[in-house]
């Protein structure tokens, strides 16, 4: 059995079974007042809603009623700008760890949006990416990154090191 924001799931052999889910909220651009493009979610420390959003080549975060907090990233190959991102995730240190997709890297950012590392180029040698989807981070912090064409997974130190 698992909890997601849309309730609690039991798996059975034939598939996922939903147990009673009922939808607590929804909120939009028009809620927060300030316009996004959700590509991919997750908490943050402060049980805040962190939204990378693919197309506005960004990350947005609202509080969980939906109000704006906060928005960094413009589209761009510098660091702290993206293109495409589609996953990001959250480590233990409260920083927000990005998988910037057609730029092939993976990006760290503080808490509140600081530049801190970046790591990857294009490639499909060990520690490079062609097209990094999704990713998280287990209890040692390390980043698991889903690198969708070269199809394959990696895992990294919370450093970036392969």
């Amino acid at each position: 059995m698992w909890r997601s924001l849309f309730g609690t799931f039991m798996t059975q052999r034939r598939g996922v079974v939903c147990n009673e889910a009922a939808l607590v909220r929804t909120f939009d651009s028009k809620n927060s007042g300030h316009d996004f493009v959700p590509q991919d979610i997750c908490l943050d420390s402060d049980n805040n809603i962190v939204i990378v959003e693919r197309l506005n080549h960004r990350v947005t975060v609202v509080d969980r009623d939906g109000r704006f907090v906060r928005t960094f990233g413009s589209e761009g190959t510098a660091h702290g700008q993206f293109f495409e991102p589609w996953g990001l995730c959250v480590n233990s240190a409260g920083h927000i760890v990005v998988a910037d997709t057609q730029n092939h890297r993976v990006q760290i950012f503080s808490a509140d949006g600081k530049f801190l590392r970046a790591f990857g180029a294009h490639g499909s040698a060990h520690g490079q990416f062609n097209g990094p989807s999704r990713l998280c981070v287990d209890d040692h912090d390390n980043i698991i990154v889903a690198d969708t064409w070269n199809n394959r997974v990696q895992v990294f130190t919370s450093d970036g090191a392969f």
